[in-house]
Parts: structure tokens; sequence; C-alpha cells
């Protein structure tokens, strides 16, 4: 049988519950006093700092107790840990990105670490102030804070001196006239053992008018008809009978003719008071007045006038003064 005390406890208990089953019936919760609070807002911070020690201990493997002992120093200091959560529900609901807000949870909660350090309680070489530097490195707003605490003293960095341009190496200039040392016999008046480029010829493309063997260079010779010391005022080009003959370089055919020394002739005028001169051809294939292009048949090879066998020769003129075509021709 029930004591009248057994009753009114039985029915408490079904009030309780009742009252209980209301509430969550009504949405509403229960309220957490000062003391719960505060412990589940040091679970949470103690889950921040497991992320500091685990960090420190990638970082400083040999110091975890260092580490430990500076934990339980923070945890129990006077940081205001709920406001500092309350800061971070409100950042995360008005959608600000979560490392920032992250970070600010770090400066919140960890300043008493600062603060430790400054007053001597925590080294500061300590990993907890080094883990601190090394999260907020990742926050460039922030980083004047890990320098601080680290009392490192932010300077300017010095302006980048811009690189010096490379100068780069202008290409050799070939000179107009390259002076060529000549001791033979005197050259005549009218001829030189000089070397011109082509801008100083005046032209900007040559071809070889006939490849063959030289037969007799330019200059001083013993002549092969007539005997004697003779000047020769061009190349001889070995080459067989009927050989095409091609123009030296553009130009206008300055005239042609048939002589008993030089037998069939031509001489083709180009820009800049260059003139090249073709003959013993067998046969001419221009007229005096034409122009001709770089490299245009005008004439085949031959034997006629003074000569002992088919060839070309071949010469050039810069104004009326002979020079030396092999400088300007191929030969085999």
């Amino acid at each position: 049988m029930e004591t009248a005390y057994q009753k009114w406890e039985k029915r408490r208990q079904e009030r309780t519950a009742g009252h209980r089953t209301a509430a969550r019936r009504r949405g509403t919760s229960v309220a957490l006093g000062p003391r719960e609070k505060r412990r589940l807002a040091q679970l949470a911070v103690c889950i921040a700092l497991f992320l500091a020690v685990f960090i420190g201990k990638g970082v400083f493997p040999g110091r975890i107790a260092e580490v430990r002992e500076a934990v339980l120093t923070v945890i129990h200091t006077d940081a205001d840990f709920q406001a500092a959560f309350s800061d971070l529900g409100r950042s995360v609901s008005k959608g600000e990105p979560i490392l920032d807000t992250l970070g600010e949870l770090w400066v919140e909660v960890f300043g008493a670490g600062a603060g430790l350090e400054a007053a001597g309680r925590i080294p500061v070489d300590s990993p907890l102030v080094l883990s601190q530097a090394a999260f907020l490195s990742g926050f460039p707003v922030r980083q004047a804070a890990a320098n601080h605490w680290l009392g490192i003293e932010e300077e300017l960095a010095p302006a980048a001196v811009p690189a010096e341009p490379k100068m780069e190496e202008a290409p050799a200039v070939e000179p107009a006239v390259v002076h060529v040392d000549y001791t033979g016999p005197a050259l005549p008046d009218n001829a030189t053992m000089d070397r011109y480029n082509l801008e100083a010829l005046g032209v900007t493309e040559t071809v070889t008018p006939a490849l063959g063997w030289v037969s007799s260079d330019f200059g001083w010779r013993e002549h092969p008809v007539d005997g004697g010391e003779k000047f020769h005022n061009g190349v001889d080009l070995a080459v067989n009978n009927g050989t095409d003959v091609l123009a030296f370089a553009s130009g206008t055919v300055d005239y042609i003719g048939d002589s008993p020394v030089y037998g069939l002739y031509l001489q083709i005028t180009h820009a800049g008071g260059l003139k090249s001169f073709y003959a013993h051809c067998s046969q001419l294939l221009v007229q005096q007045g034409q122009t001709v292009a770089a490299g245009e048949r005008v004439a085949q090879s031959g034997d006629t006038g003074n000569a002992t066998g088919p060839h070309l020769h071949f010469e050039l003129k810069l104004n009326g003064v002979l020079l030396n075509p092999l400088y300007y021709i191929e030969t085999s």
C-alpha cells in the first residue's frame, strides 16, 4: 500500500515529465546554466587547441610537453570563449568566408596567449606561439598580429630593382669596302683588288652567270694566244659550248656586239653604276635596251673571237673601275 509521500512523489514526477513533453512539442529548448555554457565553450576551445597541438607536433615533435603546459595555461585564462564563439556563429550566418572567420576566432580565443607570452608565462619561441604565427600567416590581414606576437618588426620590402635589359649584340655589319692586300705587279689605274659588298655595288641580288671552273684569273697573266704579260680584265669560266649565260643582276642591256677579240658580247647596266660584261658567246638572246631580271638567260657560251676553247669571259665594273668577279660568283 502506497504511503502519502510515495503518492505525492509519483504525482510530482508525472507533472515534470508532462512539462518536458509539452516543451518538446512546442519546440522550446532547455536553457543551459552558466556552468554548462562555460563547459561547452571550453570543449570547443579544446578542439581548436587540439588542432594547434597537432600542428605543433608535426613541426616541433620534441616539445609536446611544453605545448600541453601552454594549452592548460590558456584554458584557465579569462578569455571570453562564449563571446568568441557567438561571433563565429554570426559570421557564418552572414556568409563570410570560413577561413577569415576561423582566423578571427583564433585571434579572439588565443589573444590571451599573446598576453601570457608578453607576461613571460609562455616562452616567445613556444610551439603554441609559433603555431599561432603559422596559422595566421595564412591570413594576410592578420600577419601583423603574428609578427607582433613573435616580436618581428614589419619592414617594408625593398623596391624591386628592374633587371637591366640585356643588350643584344648587333649583327656584324660588313664594311662597304674590304681592302685586300695585293703584292703583285702594279694594277692599272682603272682596276682594284678591293672587295665591295652588295650595298656598295648598288644591287640586292646577284646570280652566277655560268657555273664553271676558272681557266684564267683576274689580274696580270701571260696571254694564252698573243703571249706576253697582259692584264686580264675579268675571269674566264670554262663551260661547255651552248651553256646558258645568265644576267648577273637585274638591269638594262647597254649594248651588244661582235668583235675579233671578244666574239659575240653584251654589256648590262645595273643600278649604282655597276656594269657586267659577257664575251665569247655563241649566241645572244637579248637586244640593246632590253630590261632583264637577275638570273634571266641573256646568251649561250661559245668560243667566238680570240679564244682557245669554249668559255665565258665575265667582267664587272663599278663606275669605270674593274673589280675581281671571283668575289661575287660561285665556281666549280
